[in-house]
């Protein structure tokens, strides 16, 4: 009796640990950036965004996305339709990336595939940094290669002597055998069914370029060669107000010839712009998006596992390009978010061929600028998150936890509060040590303990943070204090703003806040610059406060910027800002909280 009650229990643990063990399917998604502060990188990458869009069908003549000006909701200017809910921040910040992978760990996104160009690249440094936190909490870092960069003339800018198609084709080969070597056989590589694999989204080399470059990589001995999803977006035509997909095409026929495997990316947007979709060139659908979808579950989802040895399902939020209109292309481009039902909609199409599919990838965690990104945001919540814990855990055949996917944002809070109250002269000793470990806590789904420490350290915060005394100092133009005088050299002008010199000591010696506001006469379309001095290299960034670009509105504009400590270096005898360019500035004044 006793031995068969053993038996009988042995057998139950079996049960529920093979439901809680998952079958080894894969969730991806693409991550696009750079996007900088000034704070961590002196710059702000693709939070701000200029475009010409004159031959939009909308009317919109040009994109004009300052970043660095604050409006009075407190939101900075940003090339987005939605807001980060963790605000802007640099993608190289360590803290913030821990943020970033914690969020999608918990909602069973398995690894993101970065937007990469070539070696040396903003996008390579990206990648190293995504590296480097991924594999301290067992996260994967790959690539959506964008191998059309290689051919555009980015590279011969940063490398002259690349000046040909055949030099890039040759440096092709030196971009791809560094993939090999340093992602997709390294301790953060994403591998599917023992394979690893990657994104290739072109447009760069030629079907017969690649089969050369492919013959002189180097793959490691007695390891699966990486498995290529090629990017199969071909646009269809609108018959009867039906969408009509395209069902193959001569090209896609030789990628696979090369063993790539056809993926989907954005669908089709035929539907042109109307009285309902004023703000746009072109549309598409929930039924567009589904119908685009049908090839691939027919063609190659369907098909035997001898034609294609992985199988990626794919699936996207909606669209709205308004921060970017197709990279200064003039074309605006929607498809509805519908409070989260398109997202759901595509999830639960590719579900249908489940038992089909290897892995899902998503576009994308963090494309603000085409509006397709599932990060939370101030306007959508965890809508995106939630939908994807939720289907990815039915295609994964795992447990869904919801408890764990707001602590990432509280973790990265509470970094935040630590480096505050350390730059305020607080004891912060032992705080990073705890912080740490609820990261591993919530890497390893242990949300209930995570949560626990969470509260106890922000109770901890929160007690010396009452502490902490300050005084609020503003200043106008009307102010004798605020020192403003200006110099014309032919259409430019140089203000000078200064303080006396006892306040500038206040400055030196305690941690403050800062924000400079002005008017400026917005007229023509060039560029003006607020300066400080410096001692962060290198200066000619971290000398910025601002960088501000004029649309041509030809009214005066309110702007607001932020004055960081940390890159302004205050001396008795240099001037503490400059405003340089062309554009007329009045009513200057600054506000400073100063913490003792």
């Amino acid at each position: 009796m006793k031995k068969h009650f053993i038996i009988t229990t042995l057998l139950f643990l079996f049960f529920v640990s093979s439901i809680f063990a998952g079958n080894g399917k894969k969730v991806y998604a693409d991550y696009h950036g750079v996007r900088y502060t000034r704070e961590h990188d002196g710059m702000l990458g693709r939070w701000s965004y200029y475009a010409n869009t004159e031959k939009s069908s909308t009317g919109q003549k040009t994109l004009c996305y300052n970043a660095d000006l604050i409006q009075a909701c407190g939101k900075h200017e940003i090339a987005a339709v939605a807001y980060p809910l963790a605000g802007i921040q640099s993608n190289l910040d360590p803290d913030f990336i821990e943020y970033q992978i914690l969020s999608a760990k918990a909602a069973k996104i398995d690894g993101f595939f970065i937007e990469w160009g070539f070696m040396h690249h903003e996008n390579d440094v990206l990648l190293k940094a995504m590296q480097k936190v991924a594999e301290k909490y067992d996260f994967e870092i790959g690539v959506n290669w964008c191998d059309g960069w290689i051919y555009y003339n980015w590279i011969t800018q940063r490398f002259p002597e690349i000046n040909s198609r055949e030099k890039k084709t040759a440096y092709y080969v030196t971009c791809y055998q560094y993939l090999i070597d340093s992602v997709l056989y390294s301790a953060t590589a994403p591998v599917v069914d023992g394979k690893p694999v990657f994104y290739l989204f072109g447009p760069g080399a030629t079907p017969q370029e690649y089969e050369w470059i492919y013959a002189l990589l180097n793959f490691p001995a007695n390891k699966e060669k990486p498995v290529v999803l090629r990017r199969w977006a071909d646009w269809g035509t609108l018959q009867n107000d039906r969408y009509i997909p395209i069902t193959r095409s001569d090209d896609m026929d030789q990628w696979m010839q090369l063993n790539m495997i056809p993926t989907a990316w954005l669908p089709a947007r035929v539907r042109l712009g109307d009285d309902n979709h004023p703000y746009w060139d072109n549309y598409a659908t929930q039924e567009d998006i589904i119908e685009f979808m049908k090839p691939f579950r027919d063609s190659i989802w369907n098909a035997p596992t001898s034609k294609f040895n992985l199988k990626s399902g794919f699936v996207m939020p909606g669209m709205d390009n308004r921060g970017c209109a197709g990279w200064g292309r003039s074309h605006f481009f929607y498809m509805p978010r519908a409070s989260g039902e398109t997202y759901k909609k595509m999830w639960e199409f590719n579900l249908a061929s489940k038992e089909q599919l290897d892995m899902i990838f998503i576009a994308s965690w963090s494309d603000y600028t085409e509006g397709h990104e599932i990060e939370p945001t101030i306007e959508n919540g965890y809508t995106e998150l939630e939908n994807t814990l939720k289907y990815a855990a039915i295609f994964k055949e795992e447990p869904a936890d919801y408890s764990g996917l707001e602590l990432p944002l509280q973790l990265f809070q509470l970094r935040r509060d630590v480096k505050f109250l350390l730059q305020t002269g607080k004891k912060t000793v032992g705080y990073d040590k705890e912080l740490n470990q609820i990261g591993l806590l919530i890497s390893n789904g242990k949300y209930k303990s995570a949560e626990a420490k969470i509260r106890k350290i922000s109770k901890a915060l929160q007690k010396v943070q009452s502490n902490l005394k300050f005084e609020t100092v503003e200043l106008t133009w009307q102010d004798s204090a605020l020192q403003i005088s200006s110099t014309q050299q032919g259409k430019k002008e140089k203000t000078i703003v200064d303080l006396p010199v006892e306040f500038k000591e206040k400055l030196k010696h305690n941690h403050y806040t800062g924000y400079l506001m002005f008017e400026y006469y917005d007229e023509g379309y060039e560029f003006f610059s607020v300066k400080s001095d410096t001692r962060k290299e290198p200066k000619n960034l971290f000398g910025t406060v601002a960088f501000i670009k004029n649309d041509d509105s030809k009214k005066w504009k309110q702007a607001r910027v932020q004055l960081i400590k940390d890159n302004i270096n205050i001396q008795s005898d240099r001037p503490v800002l400059q405003i340089e360019g062309a554009t007329k500035i009045k009513n200057i004044a600054v506000q400073y909280e100063i913490y003792q």
